[in-house]
């Protein structure tokens, strides 16, 4: 999440420490679109369609864990097995936005932004952007409140029925930031309403993934007694009849720096998060792994809370 960039997190410097870091995991992960991202110190919160032949993604020249880190979202498309240098997207490199998420027909881009708004105050806001009929992105539309606070809001998701998932700073929640949902209705989206206890906690929960079907929960978690790292580790939750099982510490991924915003494909087959490796870099990657196995495991060892 945007805070723990902005306070907490740090990452790698070099691409052969890159590699190098990586022993420290017990799954061999890929660092992905190395050579045309290796401009960037650093770039994070990357979002692909269906047909993976494009990406979006935040990134910024400046070092991770600054007080003023501004990013801006860039867009590189694939053709012939390469990726094509990024660039800019046409909505973004005014103010410090991030964290871009595309919905499932990939015409709708959520993202987060500091832009002024009309009557509010400025902080982290969740923005969206539409596609016209000639491909182009529109301009961005500020949600209004209650879904957008006074405080930060960080990684919208959408899952197929079109409700929305986020986390915020916001007061009345568990800890430093909990994860909340807003459902769509009569095509409005309602105010939000917290995960739980069993996802939130008393320190705090940021940067999530939502998958389709909205029965698989990935986030990132602060200060918890199993991180590996107090600055960010990710976590997953499984649904079971309505139920959220209680987040595991995904240990085959999770580093002793800061490890967040994850992205899992639509197909489930791969995903993608940002890995620091190491608490003193100053630097981000993006890292993508094989998932269906440690889905299929840590889904085995799903456990409900007691009522």
């Amino acid at each position: 999440m945007k805070r723990f960039i902005v306070c907490q997190i740090m990452l790698p410097i070099l691409l052969s420490s890159i590699m190098s870091a990586q022993s420290d995991r017990s799954t061999n992960v890929h660092v992905f679109m190395p050579s045309t991202t290796s401009a960037f110190s650093v770039k994070y919160s990357c979002a692909l369609p269906s047909s993976k032949k494009e990406v979006y993604f935040a990134a910024s020249h400046q070092k991770w864990g600054g007080e003023n880190l501004k990013s801006s979202i860039y867009h590189a498309v694939r053709k012939n097995g390469k990726w094509s240098m990024p660039k800019i997207v046409s909505f973004s490199g005014k103010y410090d936005d991030s964290d871009p998420h595309l919905s499932k027909d990939g015409n709708r881009m959520y993202f987060v932004s500091d832009r002024p708004s009309k009557g509010v105050t400025t902080s982290a806001d969740i923005w969206m952007v539409v596609k016209n009929k000639n491909g182009r992105w529109g301009d961005p539309i500020w949600l209004p409140y209650p879904i957008n606070s006074a405080e930060r809001e960080y990684s919208p998701r959408t899952d197929r029925e079109g409700n929305l998932y986020f986390a915020s700073d916001r007061p009345g929640g568990y800890g430093q930031g909990d994860l909340y949902i807003s459902y769509l209705a009569d095509k409005r989206l309602g105010s939000p309403v917290n995960m739980g206890n069993t996802i939130n906690s008393s320190t705090g929960e940021w940067n999530l993934e939502i998958n389709d079907s909205a029965d698989i929960l990935l986030f990132e978690a602060s200060q918890r007694d199993q991180n590996v790292s107090s600055y960010g580790d990710l976590y997953i939750s499984f649904k079971h009849r309505g139920r959220w099982a209680t987040p595991q510490n995904i240990k085959e991924l999770n580093t002793s720096g800061s490890d967040l915003y994850p992205f899992l494909t639509r197909d489930e087959n791969s995903l993608y998060f940002t890995s620091s490796n190491s608490l003193k870099s100053t630097t981000t990657t993006i890292y993508h792994v094989e998932i269906r196995s440690i889905l299929k495991n840590y889904k085995k060892t799903a456990v409900l809370p007691k009522k």
